[in-house]
């Protein structure tokens, strides 16, 4: 394994939210890849990301980065258009009178 963050089953139970004998039948099933050291079996996180259908790469994150961009660009003009209606419907009062 590489320098990337691992953890133990109760580790991986936990972050999922099921019991420690659900992870180590994953991992006897091949659902989830673990390494043997000792006693312990150990995972990657970017194994959990995988098994959750979680992606963690580059592209996925500048994905992600992007869209939070954009839901910020639409509410600031979603706010504008509510002060233009605002204003349109203070010019129709003015008009009206």
């Amino acid at each position: 394994m590489n320098k990337a963050l691992v953890y133990k089953v109760s580790e991986v139970a936990e972050i999922i939210n099921k019991p420690s004998a659900t992870v180590r039948n994953e991992i006897r099933k091949g659902k989830i890849k673990a390494v043997k050291s000792g006693t312990e079996y150990l995972i990657e996180k970017s194994e959990i990301d995988r098994y959750l259908g979680i992606e963690t790469n580059d592209g996925s994150l500048r994905k992600d980065l992007e869209i939070a961009e954009l839901k910020g660009k639409i509410k600031s003009l979603e706010t504008q258009i509510n002060a233009f209606k605002q204003v349109a419907s203070s010019l129709n009062h003015i008009i009206e009178m």
